[in-house]
């Protein structure tokens, strides 16, 4: 499905400067042979889209990987240029996304998921604990609004399909995505009572708004 966001201003925003480790430069992948952008949000089918499709194409250009390189193509690229690449995300559930980063990560430190909804996703200055916490929305907006024009949006819950239309629009090869790993956790609603449900629709309300999910159904 196609997103349209306000455009400009948006690699102004890309290029201020970001102390905190789990910023969202972390989760930009770009390619700019090819002008595609792929914005990774954590627990969103990544490692299957980029690490086993993407990444084995070449030219691909992560911060993590590929620091000088990406540094480069940030301080020079243009709203107007960005506007010319083909970009996507994949996004998920805030509720199933939560519960599916807590299990992998968190569960062992606070093994009681209210009380990891309460002090575990964000710090006293609002910045993501862990990468996989940061909201969806802050890979393609900017805290005032400013956006990138157009983009794909593809959902997990419709990840095959999403994914062939992606690749049928796209420079992309087709291939159907394996599972790189499986979780072992009891359906995401069966770990929220009203309290919970409140408060992550609260946290994630902007991911809620923008990628069309419902707050009063789990």
């Amino acid at each position: 499905m196609e997103s349209y966001l306000m455009d400009n201003k948006y690699c102004e925003y890309l290029r201020l400067p970001r102390s905190h480790e789990f910023n969202i430069l972390r989760s930009i992948c770009v390619h700019p042979q090819s002008k595609i952008i792929y914005f990774k949000p954590g627990k969103v089918a990544g490692t299957s889209i980029f690490r086993k499709v993407l990444q084995p194409m070449g030219g691909w250009v992560i911060i993590k990987d590929n620091p000088l390189q990406f540094n480069e193509w940030l301080q020079n690229i243009t709203d107007d240029e960005l506007e010319s690449y083909f970009k996507f995300i994949f996004v998920r559930n805030p509720f199933d996304r939560l519960v599916s980063a807590w299990n992998d990560i968190d569960r062992p430190f606070y093994p009681d998921f209210k009380e990891f909804v309460y002090d575990g996703i964000f710090d006293e200055n609002g910045n993501p604990r862990k990468l996989h916490y940061q909201l969806q929305s802050s890979l393609i907006e900017t805290p005032v609004g400013y956006g990138l024009g157009s983009l794909f949006i593809g959902k997990l819950e419709n990840l095959q399909g999403d994914w062939k239309e992606l690749c049928g629009i796209s420079d992309i090869p087709h291939q159907v995505l394996g599972k790189h790993s499986q979780s072992n956790h009891e359906h995401y609603t069966t770990y929220y009572d009203d309290e919970t449900k409140n408060m992550v629709s609260q946290l994630y309300k902007r991911d809620f708004e923008l990628f069309d999910y419902k707050t009063e159904v789990l």
